[in-house]
């Protein structure tokens, strides 16, 4: 991955530390009144919710015993780790480039693709498998076969 900045945090694994974090995992982005941090002057600093929701979920990571990577800035991977990233053979993943499904760009023969682009392909493809799974509950029910 290149001009990227990444950060990895590790599950803690002292007990005080694991019941910060579930604290910190049980809040809610879109509870009233919100949440805040306190500089280091006592004064308050208000989180927006998107920031809140960044935090509870990277909390419910570590609590749950999973590293979390951080990653920001225009990253860029090689076929082999964009694979990795979606579960799928790197094989598989060149068919997909050469078909058009994903956007690539070339560094001399080389293809790199961009994180964001990954991430939105990885989406499409999460929402259509829900999509389908849906219809097919929807027929089930429709028949009479859910019984």
């Amino acid at each position: 991955m290149d001009d990227m900045t990444t950060t990895k945090l590790a599950p803690p694994r002292d007990r005080r530390s694991q019941a910060t974090l579930g604290r910190l995992a049980a809040l809610r982005p879109n509870r009233p009144g919100g949440a805040s941090l306190v500089d280091g002057r006592g004064e308050p600093i208000a989180l927006p919710k998107e920031m809140l929701g960044l935090l509870t979920t990277v909390a419910g990571e570590l609590q749950a015993g999973r590293t979390v990577l951080v990653v920001t800035g225009d990253a860029e991977l090689t076929p082999r780790e964009a694979a990795g990233h979606l579960g799928m053979s790197r094989q598989f993943l060149m068919r997909l480039l050469d078909q058009g499904a994903l956007p690539f760009h070339r560094v001399g023969s080389h293809r790199r693709l961009l994180l964001q682009d990954v991430l939105r392909f990885a989406e499409r493809r999460a929402e259509a498998r829900r999509e389908a799974l849906e219809k097919l509950r929807d027929k089930i029910q429709s028949e009479g076969l859910d019984a």
